[in-house]
């Protein structure tokens, strides 16, 4: 089951070190690289699996997936 949204507007910013994903299947098994507090990324689209929300970012360190909502700050652009 998966179900997609986009976000537009919002910054996230990490408040611990988060890692990031290649795939929104691939969680917990192939880290690209891991957010430090401070980075800031933009999501990008939620996909829901197994029941798990999974948000695809973009920073400055690369572009991939987290699980972790909750290690970040979330801010409207507007």
């Amino acid at each position: 089951m998966s179900a997609c949204s986009h976000r537009q507007h919002q910054v996230w910013t990490a408040t611990m070190i988060t890692p990031v994903y290649a795939s929104e299947s691939d969680t917990e098994r192939k880290i690209l690289f891991s957010l430090r507090p401070g980075d800031t990324c933009s999501p990008l689209r939620d996909v829901v699996m197994k029941a798990y929300l999974h948000t695809e970012i973009e920073c400055k360190s690369g572009r991939g997936w987290v699980v972790d909502k909750q290690n970040f700050n979330i801010a409207s652009t507007k």
